[in-house]
């Protein structure tokens, strides 16, 4: 029987670690960076608790999504302007140098790189266009090469398209850009560096498509989104023409599997992962009406026609806009970001066999801690984003 399991928080305290279970044992040293209103944070996981180790503040920015192009140089966006920042981190990764800040569309929530990393693509939610970046300087300075307006009509209720993500495709050649306001998944082909849009797929009016991820399996490549306006979690079988993708729908399903949240109407789904082993896909669920917010996790099927529900932990807090999964082999530790709520960054097992995120977080970090001074009185102030380094 699958169960919520909620997670009793103490405001203030790091919890220590809960014992380790035979098979799913984690390693005990990561590096992480955070963005959140105002700063970029780095910090130090050591297997028990968290330390910040670095602060950049600025007024008014919002880092919401970071792209690291190696361990010490990163690329953040500012959800609230049209600034695109170049930093670089000294040796232990605490100290910020800001090396370059460019120009593009206003409201980049995300950004991706292509498969040598010498181009970047930027979804600005806020602007309704794609800014395509040339990276290949030795000193990493963007250029922008080309800015693309989202074709075609947007939902009516949300009056303008809404890029959400970019995700470069398992063949290196197509980025895939969900477009939230317009109910749309589109195809950007790289090809020869032209950067086109030469395809899409149409959603049902109101879906709000917002963060996918890729499945290659058995031969066959797979696409699989979460909405953030009606909670829909799709899975899609892909088929590679001359110079597009196209997505033949597989199945359709609650984000929330078989925990309904207790708010209907409010709920939006917010990230989702596919781990390396290209089989489990975790999606994170906000403003749901419970008291902490969650994580469901589900499985890709053996026969590859459906993502089978799991089950699904407390992340906390509340809002974890984004998640990642650690970066050793067995990616044997999920770490979350929660804008609110008493934990503000929480770090939870992973079972690399199972594919299940253990219940007890093996840490976690008083939201109070992350917030920047100035937005101390305001709400829903924590952690956007978290990754380790």
């Amino acid at each position: 029987m699958h169960k919520l399991i909620a997670t009793i928080l103490t405001l203030g305290t790091m919890a220590a670690a809960s014992p380790t279970r035979r098979g799913c044992q984690t390693s005990s040293t990561t590096k992480l960076i955070i963005g959140a209103p105002f700063q970029i944070l780095t910090a130090n996981f050591d297997g028990k608790q968290f330390s910040i180790t670095g602060n950049h503040t600025e007024v008014g920015t919002a880092p919401s999504w970071i792209r690291n192009i190696d361990a010490s140089t990163f690329y953040a966006v500012n959800e609230n302007a049209n600034d695109l920042s170049l930093f670089k981190l000294d040796a232990g990764l605490s100290k910020f140098d800001l090396a370059a800040s460019v120009n593009g569309s206003s409201g980049v929530v995300f950004l991706e790189f292509n498969s040598n990393k010498t181009r970047m693509v930027g979804a600005a939610y806020g602007n309704g266009t794609v800014d395509v970046w040339d990276v290949s300087a030795a000193d990493h300075k963007p250029k922008l090469l080309k800015t693309l307006p989202i074709p075609g009509q947007p939902n009516p209720a949300q009056g303008a398209h809404h890029p959400h993500q970019a995700l470069l495709d398992p063949t290196g050649r197509f980025f895939v850009i969900n477009n939230l306001g317009g109910d749309t998944i589109l195809v950007l082909d790289s090809k020869d560096d032209k950067f086109e849009f030469t395809g899409n797929a149409t959603l049902p009016t109101g879906t709000g498509p917002r963060h996918g991820g890729f499945i290659t399996a058995g031969g066959k490549h797979y696409y699989t989104l979460a909405s953030e306006l009606s909670n829909k979690l799709f899975l899609f079988e892909l088929k590679y023409t001359a110079d597009t993708i196209v997505f033949n729908q597989l199945q359709i399903q609650s984000t929330y599997g078989g925990m309904p949240p207790a708010n209907a109407t409010s709920a939006a789904a917010g990230e989702l992962q596919v781990a390396a082993n290209q089989r489990d896909v975790y999606v994170s669920n906000r403003i749901s009406g419970n008291e902490t917010d969650s994580i469901a996790h589900f499985v890709l099927s053996k026969n590859g026609t459906s993502l089978d529900w799991q089950d699904t932990i407390s992340t906390g807090g509340v809002r974890p806009r984004m998640f990642s999964l650690s970066t050793d082999e067995k990616q044997s530790l999920a770490f979350v970001a929660n804008q609110g709520g008493e934990a503000g960054l929480a770090a939870f097992k992973r079972c690399p066999d199972s594919g299940k995120l253990d219940p007890t977080p093996v840490a976690t970090m008083p939201y109070s801690t992350l917030v920047a001074p100035a937005l101390a009185a305001t709400d829903f102030m924590g952690p956007q984003f978290v990754q380790q380094i």
